[in-house]
């Protein structure tokens, strides 16, 4: 829908902002983007920015926060409290949880805040948090959209690929097609066979046997 071309010494998710702001001036109406770990919205800045969401999955390098377990995903109020808490919805500052021990269940009620914010990360807590629902729909329908070509990728060796000049990347893309429309060509190009011809001596064998 929308493109834009940079230099290969800068990285794409720098051109994420842009791109953004480029399909709003043209009227798009855009909600949310769903990308891949290079993507993370991990201070709220693109929200903040442009009025929308990034989901994207979990950073591996993000840890978790405090009196926060994972599998299934449980955040607690202190490291006292063993009740989960209810997420309530997001601020500016990060996302909002709430108490959600029922009365007289906790000891520590008297002396407990009740609430507690989770700051915006790179792992489960980005601005639109990954334990929601629609963001692992939006993982999931990336995943799809990108599986053929991974496939492709890994089927034609370009994965591990990494050339270092312009004419590198064309005789590699160019070797590369060739390739390809061979191996196409190879599994749909045939002649049909040609029914076998049965001499008449043999026929009337069989039919007398």
């Amino acid at each position: 829908m929308v493109s834009s071309v940079g230099a290969a010494n800068h990285h794409d998710s720098l051109f994420l902002k842009p791109l953004i702001k480029l399909a709003q001036a043209l009227g798009i109406d855009i909600k949310l983007v769903t990308a891949d770990q290079a993507y993370h919205d991990s201070d709220g800045s693109v929200l903040n920015e442009t009025g929308v969401y990034i989901v994207a999955p979990e950073s591996e390098k993000a840890n978790l926060p405090d009196n926060v377990l994972e599998s299934p995903l449980r955040v607690a109020c202190n490291d006292s409290c063993e009740i989960p808490m209810q997420f309530l919805g997001s601020t500016p500052e990060g996302h909002e949880f709430g108490c959600d021990a029922a009365p007289g269940e906790c000891t520590f009620e008297s002396n407990c805040p009740k609430s507690r914010i989770v700051s915006f990360d790179s792992g489960y807590f980005q601005p639109m948090p990954t334990f929601h629902g629609g963001s692992q729909d939006a993982i999931e329908i990336r995943k799809n959209c990108e599986r053929p070509f991974n496939l492709m990728k890994k089927r034609e060796g370009l994965e591990q690929t990494r050339v270092r000049s312009q004419q590198g990347v064309i005789v590699r893309s160019t070797l590369t097609t060739i390739v390809t429309l061979l191996l196409e060509m190879a599994g749909t190009r045939h002649k049909p066979k040609k029914p076998e011809h049965i001499p008449f001596s043999k026929k009337t064998a069989v039919l007398e046997y």
